[in-house]
């Protein structure tokens, strides 16, 4: 029965049509184009990215530090009284310098804030994770209910079909009087009804086929088919505790949140570090030349005052900001508040996991039972329909009879394309609320 079964709902979901060569896309070929083509996705992949070129800019901080500078500049005298110094009187001054500076202590504020940006760097990257997994959570699912949007127009097409030639056995039935003429109009409400069915199931097909040329970001192809690559199947269902440890290990969003928390505690202790001195170790290379306009005199002669001075300097600096208005201390205690704030997000993520992983198991437990129920619901239905066929051929049924029996095989049809419907959103919901590591 389970072999049957799995067949069965595998057939109902294949091809209408014959589909030609390079016209048909499998759900794993839905799944690499909106991998690669998806711009949200992109757009989390750059974010990614700037984020490694900020892990970049704070391992900078641990390296030296090295400028250069030249400087003209013009002093010209305006008056003097008194005695004069002779370098503040007309001069061109031309220096030229090269500085070397290496912070040798932050009050860890330089690791920190490099362990800051790796946290950040860690939660862009789990966060890229998420949209991948929410791009082929969506693209699953809306591949899933084209098939069954275009299960649906199998069916409708076959309903109107069917009342067709009940329609046309009604109008010969009539004419030879031996129906009345309301089974004749029931038939053809009957049809009517089931044209309209129809077409609401090829527009229906329509939107969830346009939904899914978007997800991929390709221009919508009226002629592109879309074809299951593997055989359906009932899975075994695992147990909440299973799928709830996969989720605590393999849900990127959890590991984001951990990783801002992480950041945000960084970025606190980078406040406190405001309080403790910096040390810096400073030398340079000087190069300067003094221009003066008139000489120097001594007694009765003139000299030349210009000078040339190359020199190196080194030396230690201590600095240490002795108060801030409390700036640095409410700035600790903001980001210590901020990463409280994230652990509680990351606590409700855990719970609406739960409760996720929860509703898919049951939905997939309510939709293999209905799964069960329809094929041989299904089964018992056309046999009846063929039956009444057949009653109505040898003139022992009725018209009406035969439209009881069409509604009551398309409800059949209807449900077993439903239920396999849900039970694949219900699997890929599990698979999503797990992290996607496993295909449940």
């Amino acid at each position: 029965m389970r072999i049957l079964f799995i067949f069965l709902a595998f057939a109902l979901l294949l091809p209408a049509g014959r589909v030609h060569a390079g016209q048909a896309m499998t759900l794993a070929q839905c799944l690499q184009q909106g991998l690669e083509r998806n711009p949200t996705l992109q757009a989390s992949r750059f974010k990614a990215d700037a984020a490694n070129r900020d892990v970049k800019v704070a391992r900078a901080d641990f390296l030296p530090a090295l400028n250069s500078s030249y400087t003209v500049s013009r002093i010209a005298s305006i008056s003097a009284e008194g005695p004069a110094d002779v370098d503040y009187l007309d001069q061109d001054v031309h220096t030229a310098s090269v500085k070397l500076t290496q912070i040798l202590y932050a009050g860890s504020r330089i690791a920190n804030a490099h362990d800051k940006a790796k946290m950040l760097e860690l939660a862009m990257q789990a966060e890229l994770e998420l949209a991948r997994l929410e791009l082929i959570y969506n693209i699953e699912s809306t591949f899933y209910k084209v098939m069954k949007a275009r299960q649906d127009v199998v069916t409708a097409t076959e309903s109107v079909t069917r009342l067709r030639e009940s329609v046309r056995a009604a109008e010969a039935f009539f004419q030879k009087e031996l129906v009345p003429k309301v089974d004749l109009l029931s038939a053809r409400v009957d049809l009517a009804d089931a044209e309209s069915q129809l077409g609401v199931a090829r527009n229906n097909e329509n939107r969830q086929r346009v939904a899914l040329f978007a997800l991929m970001n390709l221009s919508m192809d009226p002629e592109m088919a879309f074809v299951e690559d593997e055989h359906f199947m009932v899975r075994l269902r695992p147990t909440f505790d299973d799928c709830y440890a996969q989720a605590l290990t393999d849900r990127p969003d959890l590991r984001s949140l951990a990783h801002q928390r992480e950041a945000a505690f960084k970025q606190s202790a980078i406040a406190l570090g405001k309080y403790l001195p910096v040390l810096r170790l400073e030398g340079g290379y000087y190069d300067q030349d003094r221009d003066y306009t008139n000489p120097g005199f001594s007694g009765f002669s003139s000299y030349d005052r210009d000078q040339a001075n190359r020199y190196w300097q080194a030396g230690v600096t201590l600095s240490w900001d002795l108060f801030d208005g409390g700036r640095a201390w409410y700035e600790n205690e903001k980001f210590d508040l901020e990463g409280r704030r994230i652990g509680s997000l990351l606590k409700e993520a855990e719970d609406t996991i739960a409760t996720g992983i929860r509703k898919a198991l049951y939905s997939m437990a309510e939709a293999e039972q209905r799964l069960g129920g329809s094929i041989e619901a299904l089964d018992a239905a056309s046999e009846n329909y063929a039956a009444e066929q057949n009653r109505l051929r040898a003139g022992v049924s009725t018209i009406t009879a035969l439209l009881d029996a069409q509604s009551r095989l398309v409800r059949a049809r209807v449900n077993q394309s439903s239920a396999t419907l849900d039970y694949q959103l219900a699997q890929s919901e599990l698979k999503f609320m797990t992290g996607g590591k496993k295909s449940w």
